[in-house]
């Protein structure tokens, strides 16, 4: 597979990639007068970035792609390539629950070679509703067994002390219960608002280092990267596993769908996620400081 990187600066850049993501420094030139460079076929005012290995037709920055095996080709060519349908678009066909299954154990278990070969863009809705469903598989079971837990408990045994205060186990019961169903019907829609603005986001870091592909090869990307949400089955995988996982497949996705290097697909999937970490973190210590500092406490 060749590897692409700015002649300038030598950072890694992607197929299409109009700009570079390091310097900055344009792939769209001129060829020196008379100096029997190569130029692209379909825009010979350009010089050629690379020949096509698949026809060896002379290819521009703005022609250039990625295929399925990550080989450079033409525009042409890449139009021309046939891509496989994941179960997921299938679903009418094979069924909802067949079709999340299947494409979920293939995302969990061959990343590379699904996205290498599925369509890069989708319907903003199917992708949407792939990501809600998967946070409602990968969430359900640990909620379920906390919410189990707190309808168990003996709360008969620890009366409230005091003449005025009564426990109510029926009620708190009762309540545990309505909570569980109202996350449980809130989790999808969440899912969705979070996954749209967090690929919005995502989608811009990529533009900055060099991919060319469109939101919604990002949003597919981003919602297809939330099939391991199926290990969440097993309970407290959800909390403890599967943020990380997905974030490892998403970089795979972007990478795969985008025809981005490694380099680029990595900061598009963990900028904004390692953004929020910090901020989360710098938002906790600066609150904690405040409370536990002298005198911070006192009337």
């Amino acid at each position: 597979m060749s590897e692409l990187v700015c002649p300038f600066c030598q950072f890694p850049m992607g197929a299409g990639a109009l700009r570079c993501g390091g310097c900055g420094a344009s792939f769209l030139a001129s060829p020196p007068p008379d100096s029997g460079a190569p130029v692209c076929a379909v825009h010979p005012q350009w010089m050629s970035q690379h020949a096509c290995e698949r026809c060896g037709a002379f290819a521009c920055a703005r022609c250039l792609r990625r295929g399925p095996r990550r080989e450079l080709v033409c525009e042409s060519c890449h139009a021309r390539v046939p891509h496989a349908l994941l179960p997921w678009d299938q679903r009418a066909e094979l069924g909802w629950v067949k079709a999340f299954w299947k494409t979920c154990v293939e995302v969990m278990l061959r990343p590379v070679t699904t996205f290498e070969r599925m369509s890069r863009e989708a319907s903003v809705g199917d992708s949407l509703l792939f990501a809600g469903l998967s946070a409602f598989v990968g969430y359900a079971s640990t909620w379920l067994l906390y919410t189990l837990f707190l309808l168990a408990f003996p709360y008969e045994s620890f009366p409230a002390s005091g003449s005025d205060n009564e426990t109510h186990p029926a009620l708190f019961r009762g309540v545990v219960g309505v909570l569980f169903v109202v996350c449980m019907l809130l989790l999808p829609l969440l899912s969705m608002g979070l996954t749209l603005a967090v690929a919005g986001l995502d989608h811009l870091v990529l533009k900055v280092a060099g991919a060319q592909g469109t939101f919604r090869t990002t949003l597919r990307g981003h919602a297809m990267s939330q099939g391991v949400n199926l290990a969440g089955l097993v309970p407290f995988c959800s909390m403890y596993v599967l943020p990380f996982w997905s974030l490892g497949v998403r970089v795979s996705a972007y990478r795969s769908l985008h025809g981005v290097g490694w380099g680029p697909a990595v900061f598009g999937a963990l900028l904004i996620p390692a953004l929020t970490c910090c901020i989360g973190v710098g938002g906790y210590v600066a609150i904690m400081t405040a409370i536990l500092a002298p005198g911070a406490l006192k009337p």
